[in-house]
């Protein structure tokens, strides 16, 4: 009888195993009962191996569901995020200097777009990631479960570690970057307030503000949305500031060059792929970040639009503005031209620490640190400090020397950040129908149903490197916007191919739902 009620419990109520049940309002499947949890691990009850490890990841490794920092499912009782609190990481999160950096690339004199091309570049942009931001994370919003679970389903037990470095390497990197901008603005500045200079200043404030941004992710999901909340509305209040300064100052006849004549050939789909590729590695984990989102349609839509539009399009028109104006390259060195006197330098200053230490906690630290977590099964601590470890050993300063390394970098990153997305929206979206089997997916041997072809799924690795390969050689400033439906339609067409021959234990669990 125990055994009976846990393995019902375990199932999701839309599961393939049960009379199917129509779906409510708001267009969401039944949320599927949280796995059981087994309080005293001396009680011995026959469980199947997807429930058992699920237990296992709950109580034993990860302590109990309700720590936001496990790789287990979030259940709906410790979602910290609300409507507007998710609006306002979003904020925090997508005030960055890379985006500064990719609006001053866009016009001349370093880009090569006129202002009408700019505008659309952002519009195609800021369309592409709430749609994409809002379609992928309908996993983590209905399941609770991140990105390196979610993966599997798509690429098997052992393909997902494949997809899950791709994404982890370039936020470690990123991170990196960051911090380093974060470097050289505390350096300028404290440099021109005091006049205090040292070969090895640099380095001291960057090991430092690693160490800072660290400690705060070591403290967990609810101290990184407290820090977000806050930061957002500093962020906001010196954003506004700063663009009226540069309006006052230089007016809106900066640079006649954004009268020219549009170019509709490389230069704009350079433009429009690093737009979207800059931001398309969080397309892909964003589950890490709804699962912990109260559960409805409404809010990831609301959430991403309110919470994405404004900061992305204030934030570019801000590096626009500042490139017409100066001309400079340097992020750091441009905002502190912009700077008047001491006052305005300081807050300067605390904009660009808490932009770069925000956007880092959400956009790069999270996701590295839960694929540490699922990969080298450690805790959520140990994972920050790796994260922040490998970040400090990128050598950020090389790619952030000059606007072609910047770029090269986001357009080689969205030559299989695409693909995989497109992989990920086919099998959940098309092949699945938005439904999967929860404690299914925390079983890591040939005994899952995720297991295909030992532990990989052919169809989706091959949808992803298959198209990413050839945009990498052929057609890089186009590598996103051709890698995303080609993985779309490539893994479809895969599916029925690969997966009948390439898993066993997939038809006998098919054949099992069908009784």
């Amino acid at each position: 009888m125990v055994t009976n009620a846990l393995t019902k419990l375990a199932l999701p109520k839309n599961s393939p195993s049960r009379p199917h049940a129509p779906h409510p309002a708001r267009h969401l499947p039944r949320e599927p009962p949280a796995p059981g949890i087994v309080r005293n691990p001396r009680v011995a009850v026959d469980l199947s191996g997807g429930l058992r490890a699920l237990i296992r990841y709950m109580t034993n490794q990860h302590n109990s569901s309700s720590a936001p920092e496990s790789i287990a499912p979030t259940d709906n009782n410790n979602r910290v995020f609300t409507t507007i609190s998710y609006m306002s990481l979003w904020w925090a999160a997508l005030t960055s200097i890379q985006l500064f950096a990719l609006g001053q690339g866009l016009l001349p004199p370093i880009g090569h777009l006129n202002l009408s091309q700019a505008l659309l570049v952002m519009a195609l942009a800021g369309a592409i990631f709430v749609g994409t931001l809002s379609a992928n994370g309908q996993a983590g919003l209905l399941y609770g479960i991140p990105f390196a679970i979610q993966a599997r389903a798509s690429f098997g037990v052992r393909g997902s570690r494949i997809i899950e470095v791709l994404r982890a390497l370039p936020a470690i990197i990123w991170f990196g970057i960051g911090t380093w901008i974060a470097t050289l603005a505390v350096n300028g500045i404290l440099k021109t307030l005091t006049g205090f200079s040292a070969p090895y200043a640099a380095y001291v404030y960057f090991v430092v503000l690693q160490a800072l941004q660290i400690w705060l992710a070591y403290r967990g999901i609810r101290a990184m949305k407290s820090f977000n909340m806050i930061g957002s509305i500093v962020i906001a209040a010196i954003l506004i500031y700063m663009l009226a300064h540069i309006l006052s100052a230089y007016g809106f006849h900066m640079n006649p060059s954004w009268k020219s004549a549009p170019d509709w050939g490389a230069p704009f789909w350079t433009g429009l792929t690093s737009a979207i590729g800059i931001l398309a590695p969080v397309t892909l984990n964003i589950s890490d970040m709804t699962r912990h989102l109260h559960r409805s349609e409404r809010a990831i839509w609301i959430g991403h639009a309110c919470g994405v539009l404004p900061p992305l399009f204030f934030v570019l028109v801000l590096g626009m503005a500042s490139g017409l104006a100066l001309g400079i390259w340097d992020p750091v060195q441009a905002l502190m031209t912009l700077s008047p006197n001491p006052f305005v330098m300081i807050l300067l200053l605390a904009f660009i620490l808490l932009a770069q230490i925000s956007a880092n906690l959400t956009i790069n630290i999270l996701p590295p640190t839960l694929i540490l977590m699922s990969s080298l099964r450690i805790s959520w601590g140990r994972g920050a400090l790796l994260t922040g470890a490998l970040a400090t050993l990128s050598f950020p300063w090389m790619l952030m020397a000059n606007a072609k390394a910047f770029f090269g970098f986001i357009l080689y990153c969205s030559a299989f950040f695409g693909p995989v997305l497109g992989v990920m929206l086919a099998d959940y979206f098309v092949i699945r129908k938005r439904r999967l089997h929860v404690e299914r997916l925390y079983v890591a041997d040939a005994s899952s149903e995720y297991w295909y072809l030992g532990g990989f799924n052919v169809a989706g690795l091959l949808a992803v490197f298959v198209p990413g390969l050839i945009t990498m050689i052929w057609c890089l400033p186009v590598s996103w916007l051709i890698g995303a439906p080609a993985g779309f339609v490539l893994y479809g067409a895969l599916w029925r191919l690969a997966i009948p021959a390439a898993s066993v234990a997939y038809q006998r669990r098919r054949a099992s739902s069908r009784l």
